[in-house]
């Protein structure tokens, strides 16, 4: 159960990184709000698809060196592990919906006036 957690904010954390690392970065001041507000839209909509399959990969290799592990890497043993798989899944997604609203408010809050 725990793995899956560990997992799944893995990925949903990397999946949403082109949202994130600019955060950082404006909060390391690295870079001002402007700056980040503007790489993160241009990592977001240039790159958002790159960072999403990263995400996925890093889930799908996570649950494959797991099964192998177990020993269970099949079809039979994917569904022993469900729950875990389930889990997996929904707080990758919770993370990076999560995630993804967090920094669009801090976009909207701290972004150049229009």
């Amino acid at each position: 159960m725990r793995t899956g957690l560990f997992i799944g904010l893995l990925s949903g954390l990397t999946g949403i990184m082109c949202c994130v690392s600019p955060v950082v970065a404006v909060l390391l001041g690295i870079a001002t709000a402007a700056q980040g507000v503007t790489l993160g839209d241009n990592l977001y909509y240039n790159y958002g698809w790159y960072f999403r399959g990263a995400g996925a990969l890093v889930g799908v290799t996570a649950v494959v060196l797991h099964l192998r592990r177990r020993g269970a890497c099949s079809i039979e043993g994917a569904f022993r592990y469900r729950r875990m798989l389930g889990v997996l899944v929904g707080s990758a997604v919770a993370t990076y919906v999560g995630l993804f609203w967090f920094t669009k408010y801090l976009g909207i809050w701290f972004g150049e006036p229009s």
